[in-house]
């Protein structure tokens, strides 16, 4: 994640499309993080708690 976009393997976002960030857990090895831009929600695998990533997003994020 940069200040004005989020990258992932396969897109990037710029930080005004993206809306929310949120995940689920499945195991303490396995979950989901769904990112909800102005162009659908995109999920990615996660192998750990996003939490910090979210908590960085929550201060650069832009309503």
């Amino acid at each position: 994640m940069y200040e004005d976009r989020i990258v992932t393997t396969e897109q990037n976002f710029p930080i005004e499309q993206v809306l929310d960030v949120s995940y689920k857990m499945l195991s303490q090895q396995f979950g989901f993080f769904y990112l909800h831009t102005t162009k659908g929600v995109f999920t990615l695998h996660v192998k750990k708690s996003p939490e910090e990533f979210i908590r960085l997003f929550r201060t650069v994020e832009r309503k």
